[in-house]
């Protein structure tokens, strides 16, 4: 315990570097240390934000009584499934690959301490999500509310210790393994990606897969808490402890804890195991002149960012995520069928007839919630050199991360849109309109989130996630995204076609101008990265 508390404070100081920002005085670690303390507290507050969006969108519309409970328990799952997640995808490089690793390995302490110290750093960053959303969440409850039970607090206190285990017992687990497997292999990048963004699409498949939710409205809050309880076992358990079931919080607590026990075995007892699969490298690839082909420079700006990013999973699972719920939905749409949708519509927004403009809205809105664009300039790292010194004009690097940023979205929109037409025998141009709004958005939001991206670029990192999942201007993107989402959303439902139009006009205000901007000041831009 005295040789892994020390470990525990540099983790901690690595999250919160208050004393470097401080005391240090090279101007550059300074700077690299106050972004790193300003990603921490972005992410904390960005989780405080939607949180409090959905839980008060739920409990002010009408989610009373014993349905509180849905709010803290939606924020519960979705924070759990995206921790474990993540947690997948980087395990094995956090505990076994990291560059911070083989130094701790020379000093005179036992691999049991380094292990356990690596994987604080998971849990700590899991803990930051989940005390932003289910903290926020209890708050929002208290005050909608009011009259809570007695176990209330304590368990949602307790809750939030506990909450990143059964995630990070679950994804690290099967980290370990699949980085293993693929250590070897010569793409296990995008090995390992596929097998995340499978396990993500079967999450989300049964979260969808909701044949009741359109049936009865007047039950939304009961169906919904059901699905949130089928979907994950664990929130089931939370709920009950929420209500003063002591017996299910201990059976959630047991799980968590054996789970975190399994995690940690693992990880100590097969350290040696773990550590030289991990770290084994790929046979070299041959490269043979004929495989080469004569291209455009801004193709071969493209394919490089293509393949830079399908190689980093978590890039992957950050930016492209979004594409995947809009195919769901599309998905959960065509199966449910069109005659309860839109009577549904009609009902609740009175914009039936508009079925089209609503969906092209909210596929385009969920494909651009996080786009490549905001870390596409940071995650050059150390080869932004080789294009500074690259016969290449700034502006054409610049034009392949907003075409491989808005690949996925207008992708997504093409195939969403001709689907639901198709499938509903709806007029052709409900197809046009649902790309075009597709396409608007994807180069508008790719633009900003571009724009901002250069703003905050930094260079020195050592694993992707610090600027894909944690860089500041990657939560500052998110958080405009929601808002402007927000107002479009209630611009269309009641002005409907007019709506539509000023949101359009506003999205081409904002981003044609920085994008003219950007262009003329492409040259000096890079120079001074």
């Amino acid at each position: 315990m005295k040789q892994i508390l020390p470990l525990i404070r540099l983790q901690l100081m690595e999250f919160f570097p208050i004393a470097a920002v401080k005391n240090t005085s090279d101007a550059s670690a300074k700077k690299r240390a106050r972004r790193r303390l300003t990603s921490t507290v972005v992410i904390f507050l960005a989780c405080v934000y939607m949180s409090v969006v959905y839980s008060m969108g739920m409990l002010k519309g009408g989610l009373d009584g014993s349905s509180y409970t849905l709010a803290p328990a939606l924020m519960f799952m979705a924070g759990s499934i995206l921790g474990a997640v993540t947690t997948l995808s980087k395990a094995g490089t956090v505990l076994f690959s990291s560059a911070s690793l083989d130094p701790l390995l020379t000093l005179p302490l036992s691999r049991r301490t380094v292990v356990l110290s690596r994987l604080f750093s998971l849990y700590f960053e899991e803990f930051l999500i989940h005390a932003g959303m289910l903290l926020t969440a209890g708050v929002c409850c208290g005050i909608v509310v009011g009259d809570l039970p007695a176990a209330f607090w304590p368990v949602l206190v307790l809750t939030v210790l506990l909450a990143p285990l059964i995630p990070m017992g679950v994804g690290g687990l099967a980290g370990l393994f699949v980085n293993m497997l693929t250590a070897r292999m010569k793409n296990k990048s995008l090995f390992t990606t596929v097998f995340s963004m499978l396990f993500l699409l079967a999450v989300m498949f049964l979260s969808f897969n909701a044949g009741t939710m359109f049936s009865n409205m007047a039950d939304i809050a009961g169906i919904l808490q059901n699905r949130v309880n089928a979907l994950y076992p664990p929130a089931g358990l939370f709920v009950a402890g929420l209500q003063g079931n002591v017996g299910a919080f201990l059976l959630f607590a047991g799980i968590s804890l054996a789970l975190l026990a399994l995690l940690c075995l693992a990880a100590v007892k097969g350290f040696s195991f773990f550590y030289g699969a991990i770290n084994a490298t790929a046979a070299s690839k041959t490269f043979r002149m004929g495989r080469q082909k004569q291209t455009g420079v801004l193709a071969a700006l493209c394919k490089k960012e293509l393949r830079q990013k399908y190689n980093t999973p978590i890039w992957i699972m950050n930016t492209d995520m979004g594409t995947l719920m809009a195919v769901l939905m599309t998905v959960a749409l065509i199966v449910v069928g069109k005659a309860p949708v839109l009577e549904v519509l009609e009902n609740v927004f009175g914009r039936g007839d508009q079925a089209g403009l609503l969906f092209g809205l909210v596929i385009a809105a969920a494909q651009c919630l996080s786009l490549s664009a905001t870390s596409s300039v940071s995650m050059e790292g150390k080869c932004l050199d080789i294009v500074k010194a690259l016969p290449i004009r700034a502006d054409v690097w610049l034009r392949s991360k907003l075409l491989v940023s808005m690949l996925p979205p207008v992708a997504g929109g093409l195939v969403c849109g001709l689907a639901l037409t198709i499938a509903w025998g709806l007029p052709a141009w409900n197809a046009l309109l649902i790309f075009g709004l597709c396409l608007l958005f994807a180069w508008a939001f790719s633009v900003v989130e571009l724009a901002l991206g250069l703003h905050f670029a930094r260079f020195d990192w050592e694993n992707p996630a610090e600027v894909v999942k944690q860089g500041g201007g990657v939560m500052l993107s998110m958080l405009i995204t929601f808002a402007f989402i927000g107002g479009g959303v209630a611009l269309i439902i009641f002005m409907g076609y007019s709506g539509a139009a000023i949101l359009c006009g506003l999205l081409l205000a904002v981003a044609l101008p920085i994008r003219l901007i950007m262009g003329k000041r492409a040259e000096k831009t890079l120079t001074k990265l």
